[in-house]
């Protein structure tokens, strides 16, 4: 009996499937009743093929039929993760590659994908955190997390990285030219830095000013209890002032409060004038309460809220 084109190809892919996958692909199983397979197949290669010609709608209508025939695959997730970054698409880009987490939570190609998700999408914070996962996978990836350190202003903690490495001898020619910059800001910190905690809560005891005030809470060595208290008093002070609302809002879900928060930051929004930045980040605090209580479609369409006000503001 003679093999179809099709049939060839197909058998060779199945024989030899690093062929059809760049590096940071990830093959897909085959436990699936025949007739699906081949159609689970076919849908797979035409949205890889659909993805190389860069129509990323056609791949993902593609790929949701693949996951239509076999829920959860972590290679149609992570596929579908891709394409929808490709289209700057970040939230449903991280809901996929999340859930392809959730399957294989130490998937390294993964891993770097959703890194990059958050790097494209500004959120360095979570970027921090998918580093370091990968590094427990791959400690030669420090040096990343050096940057990411310094892109996000924690200067203290990149320094830390950055004579670690050094002691180990693994310093690429990179960091060391990074070494030589990096000091001149650590310099330049220090010199502003004139102001610590305790001067300024003995500060805005005396003369309890909103600008005293919005330094303490925003201080990096204040603490949950600390950022409560005084952004509570704040509230009392200054009821008219956006900031303070999120700030309480920030330390109620840091207490897991999330209820609270969200009552918070409904009502301080109402203060926010002609300040996208300010308003983007009570969107995404709100995305936090929402998510934390379970409820992904308002979490959702609050981070697309705020992804739009920090776009008009590039």
């Amino acid at each position: 009996m003679k093999l179809s084109v099709t049939s060839f190809f197909l058998l060779l892919f199945l024989w030899n499937p690093i062929a059809g996958f760049s590096q940071n692909s990830i093959p897909i199983s085959s436990n699936l009743k025949e007739e699906n397979f081949l159609k689970f197949q076919n849908h797979f290669f035409k949205a890889l093929a659909q993805k190389a010609i860069y129509n990323y709608r056609v791949a993902i209508e593609n790929l949701e039929k693949c996951n239509e025939l076999k829920p959860n695959d972590v290679s149609v997730l992570f596929e579908l993760s891709k394409n929808y970054l490709m289209m700057k698409r970040f939230l449903e880009a991280e809901q996929y590659a999340v859930q392809a987490l959730k399957i294989a939570s130490d998937n390294y190609w993964v891993l770097e994908h959703l890194g990059r998700i958050y790097l494209a999408s500004s959120n360095i914070n979570s970027a921090i955190v998918i580093q370091k996962k990968i590094i427990e996978i791959n400690p030669k990836e420090k040096e990343k997390l050096v940057f990411l350190y310094f892109q996000n202003n924690q200067l203290e903690q990149a320094n830390t990285l950055l004579v670690a490495l050094e002691k180990e001898n693994q310093l690429t020619p990179n960091l060391v030219q990074f070494k030589k910059r990096f000091f001149k800001k650590m310099i330049q910190k220090t010199a502003i830095k004139s102001e610590n905690l305790q001067d300024l809560i003995a500060k805005f005891e005396s003369d309890k000013s909103f600008e005293t005030l919005r330094k303490i809470v925003t201080l990096p060595t204040i603490t949950n209890k600390q950022l409560l208290f005084y952004s509570n008093k704040g509230l009392e002070l200054f009821p008219a002032q956006a900031f303070v609302y999120l700030m309480n809002a920030k330390a109620l879900n840091k207490n897991n409060n999330f209820e609270k928060a969200i009552e918070q930051l409904t009502n301080g929004i109402d203060f926010v004038i002609d300040d996208n930045n300010l308003e983007a980040s009570f969107y995404e605090e709100l995305a936090i309460s929402y998510g934390k209580l379970g409820k992904e479609k308002e979490a959702i369409k609050n981070k697309n809220k705020a992804l739009a006000l920090r776009k008009k503001q590039e």
